[in-house]
């Protein structure tokens, strides 16, 4: 088992803190993974709505967080992942209750992935989807045995 699928089981299991960023700005957390995709149930955080709904760089956010836990699953010890572009498309106000977000691996080519989220209410509604274009950072020697994931470089070239 790769790393970073233990990573990912330890999070599940609430064994393990997800990355520092998803605490730093209240993002949920994955309920469940598999190969080449996360997904996440989480209730609406009061403050992060305002009039029109749900702050939509929230939502950026939470789909960036979702889709770089996506590669999570696909990635090879050692390897690297930086969002490269990431589009959102707001599609109906989010204002409350519980939303379902899932990311999905959809293509590879060379360095890049690309990587599908959608948010859907409990009604089935999808409610705002992105898709972000991530780029493999190739593997570095762990210094660690592999337990832990590599440090993010400063600047990564297509």
């Amino acid at each position: 088992m790769r790393s970073y699928h233990r990573l990912l089981d330890r999070i599940v299991a609430d064994e393990a803190d997800p990355p520092a960023v998803v605490e730093a700005l209240r993002l949920p957390r994955i309920d469940g993974w598999a190969d080449g995709r996360v997904w996440g149930i989480w209730d609406v955080d009061p403050v992060m709505v305002g009039p029109a709904g749900v702050f939509g760089g929230y939502l950026a956010a939470v789909a960036d967080s979702f889709s770089g836990l996506c590669m999570y699953t696909v990635l090879e010890d050692g390897q690297w992942l930086a969002t490269r572009e990431l589009t959102v498309r707001f599609l109906l106000p989010v204002t409350g209750g519980r939303v379902r977000t899932e990311s999905a691996v959809v293509r590879t080519e060379g360095r890049r992935v690309w990587v599908d989220t959608v948010f859907t209410t409990d009604e089935g509604q999808t409610v705002c989807t992105a898709q972000a274009v991530q780029i493999l950072v190739p593997a570095n020697k762990p210094t660690d045995g592999g337990l832990s994931a590599p440090s993010s470089p400063t600047r990564v070239s297509p």
